[in-house]
């Protein structure tokens, strides 16, 4: 073997050891904060973005934040609920705006018009979603295209919107929410888990993006995995299974935010509420595609369509 040869073999050898000494640290932290959590950051003179803001585990990301020293901002485009919010947040430094996180050219204009008055963002909280529920084929083609422009591409504008700017500060965080349905298959939720999973994609092809570069910019993501929400996206929906008592009931949105928050305050990257979607997500990964469907078969977990 040539000297050149031996050099790469020995360069490989280091880079394995270096990276076995890393797989042990991390999991020895881990243990660690399983059982001592990291200390929560302030909030203070942090201006923060909610997309979907108005309703549901947005709103109550909102009312929660405004317990902090931080600015709020509110994109929604239900008006009614963001007057309501609004006279919640009198007392507090919120600002609310009528947008459509699917068109592109609004969210731009939008995001130019709020750093001239209102300041740059340096978290951004994607939350906006819609739900539809029923069989893949019975969706129209329109619908279909709604629910990726609103899920997928929303988060795709805003992110281009705002991130460039953190980058550029060297700070930020970005909160994505996204479901169990983003880790899980669930029958007559096909598009919907499509919409999940991408966007746990891009998150996840994002933190790879970032790491890659030379100097990595100071940004932290937090990724919020909840299983099914009491809020407006489950109106006239219904869950079924064999086994009632495994699945979690529908969860309050109020803890849903607070357990957001708080992995955002500790700097967490994945927050799953309850710790069963883990579980669950991580199993499903480790089981032949074949026994999977017969596991999920057996277990008859799905949800009904809506009409």
């Amino acid at each position: 073997m040539t000297a050149t040869g031996v050099k790469n073999v020995l360069e490989v050898l280091w880079d394995f050891l270096a990276l076995v000494i890393f797989i042990i640290s991390c999991n020895v932290e881990a243990i660690f904060r399983y059982f001592v959590k990291p200390p929560l950051k302030p909030l203070d003179g942090e201006v923060v973005l909610i997309t979907g803001g108005a309703n549901g585990i947005g709103r109550e990301i909102a009312l929660q934040l405004a317990k902090t020293k931080a600015k709020i901002v509110c994109w929604d485009l239900d008006e009614n609920a963001s007057r309501l919010l609004e006279k919640e947040l009198k007392d507090c430094d919120a600002h609310f705006y009528k947008v459509d996180v699917s068109d592109r050219i609004q969210v731009e204009a939008t995001a130019l018009k709020m750093q001239q008055t209102i300041g740059d963002i340096t978290i951004l909280v994607n939350n906006a979603g819609i739900m539809p529920c029923k069989s893949f084929f019975k969706h129209s083609p329109q619908e279909l295209e709604n629910l990726f422009k609103v899920n997928v591409f929303g988060n795709f504008w805003t992110l281009r919107a705002f991130v460039p700017k953190m980058m550029e500060m060297n700070r930020g965080h970005i909160v994505t929410l996204c479901s169990a349905a983003g880790l899980i298959p669930v029958r007559n939720l096909a598009p919907y888990c499509g919409s999940k999973h991408a966007i746990h994609g891009v998150v996840e092809g994002l933190k790879d993006e970032f790491l890659s570069m030379e100097v990595p910019p100071k940004i932290n993501f937090t990724t919020v995995y909840p299983f099914s929400c009491n809020t407006g996206l489950l109106t006239g929906l219904k869950s079924h299974t064999r086994f009632p008592w495994l699945v979690p009931k529908y969860l309050r949105p109020q803890n849903v935010a607070a357990c957001a928050i708080d992995g955002l305050r500790r700097n967490y990257e994945h927050v799953y509420i309850p710790g069963f979607v883990q579980f669950a997500g991580t199993t499903a990964k480790g089981l032949l595609p074949k026994v999977q469907r017969a596991s999920t078969n057996f277990l008859q977990c799905y949800v009904e369509p809506t009409k």
